[in-house]
């Protein structure tokens, strides 16, 4: 990484103690989730072929209306430059709906690895229980913390489908790449894992790709309440202006079913170039074994919730509402405390999804 570029990358990822303890684990788990949901509402269309209209062939991908109930997740991502180590991250797993607006099945892996610091974690849902994974651990997921999981996926899809007329896809966040990819290009048959697609290839009018990002942060944050709170509200004419400076050579590869036209795979690559320094960036974003069962299974012997919450204390990160600074008795006592109250909400809460939900505010500093 250079000085620049790489320092800047590490910080927002993984090293800003103000902002890791700003958000709780809980929040954490939620974005995990809500990415699960948002696979499970794909496109689709007709049937496609090599001699496809290219841009019909987006238009049917991004803005279609077939379900994705299971499938595995691979989202791969890389940030290289000169010869200094390169940041990787990647989230991996398979996942299953249990039906709207109840947690999906899943189980996946998020590991980090960059900037001398490496990172597993990892999250999974049975459908009645829920667990974490950090550092190689298994942790059980306390009863009230799972209900509050899912109160808020119930919220959020409630939220969702009034926002949405009822189907949440990438077209109802306001992002149709039909609109921003130049040049496209039917590239004929390609491979996704074992899925038959057609790939698109083509250039970014990185103005308008930037508009629709606007528009998905507004509908995220209406959709996601309190748990997207923390997402910038809209990007500014300084901030596009920035980005619009620094990304050169950006570039999409596009890969949609053949018999379905539902998206299977989407690559973005872009060179980052500010003040003589430079870096490559690529996303690689998959979705394999579309619609098939997925075995999805509790890990043995999972810890107890608290003993990663007393973890996360140690390492600074006020994962669930203690103050991470002082002595370390006088975080795990406040966290004991927030925790205490957190479950009484949820008892007095009595089976009301909307009151479970608020109760992630004790957790929260």
């Amino acid at each position: 990484m250079t000085p620049m570029l790489g320092s800047k990358l590490r910080r927002v990822v993984c090293c800003n103690p103000s902002l890791m303890r700003s958000r709780s684990l809980l929040t954490l788990l939620l974005a995990v989730l809500a990415a699960g949901l948002l696979a499970s509402c794909g496109g689709g269309g007709d049937k496609a072929s090599s001699s496809t209209d290219p841009n019909q062939l987006l238009k049917d991908t991004f803005s279609g209306k077939k379900d994705i109930k299971s499938g595995k997740l691979d989202l791969a991502g890389t940030v290289s430059s000169g010869s200094n180590p390169a940041v990787n991250l990647k989230v991996s797993g398979p996942f299953e709906s249990q039906g709207k607006g109840k947690l999906p099945k899943l189980d996946i892996d998020v590991s980090f690895d960059g900037g001398g610091q490496s990172i597993q974690a990892g999250v999974t849902t049975t459908g009645d229980k829920g667990f974490v994974s950090f550092g190689g651990t298994d942790y059980a997921l306390s009863a009230p913390v799972f209900q509050q999981l899912e109160a808020s996926v119930e919220q959020s899809s409630k939220q969702a489908s009034s926002s949405s007329n009822g189907h949440l896809s990438l077209a109802s966040l306001g992002i149709d790449p039909s609109k921003w990819l130049t040049n496209a290009k039917n590239e004929g048959e390609a491979k996704v894992g074992d899925a038959d697609t057609i790939k698109i290839t083509g250039d970014v009018d990185l103005s308008k790709a930037l508009d629709d990002v606007n528009a998905a942060l507004q509908k995220l944050r209406t959709i996601g309440g309190a748990q997207a709170s923390n997402l910038p509200q809209q990007l500014t004419e300084a901030d596009k202006k920035q980005a619009e400076d620094a990304i050169k050579n950006l570039s999409v590869e596009v890969y949609t079913g053949k018999d379905d036209t539902i998206l299977r795979r989407m690559v973005i690559a872009m060179k980052l170039a500010a003040q003589n320094q430079t870096a490559d960036v690529k996303l690689d974003f998959q979705l394999l074994d579309l619609n098939q069962g997925q075995d999805i299974k509790a890990p043995a012997n999972p810890k107890p919730f608290n003993d990663l919450v007393g973890k996360l204390n140690g390492l600074g990160l006020g994962g669930l509402g203690g103050s991470s600074s002082g002595s370390g008795s006088s975080g795990s006592s406040g966290n004991a405390q927030n925790l205490e109250k957190y479950s009484q909400c949820i008892q007095d809460a009595n089976g009301d999804n909307s009151k479970i939900a608020k109760c992630a505010d004790l957790l929260t500093p």
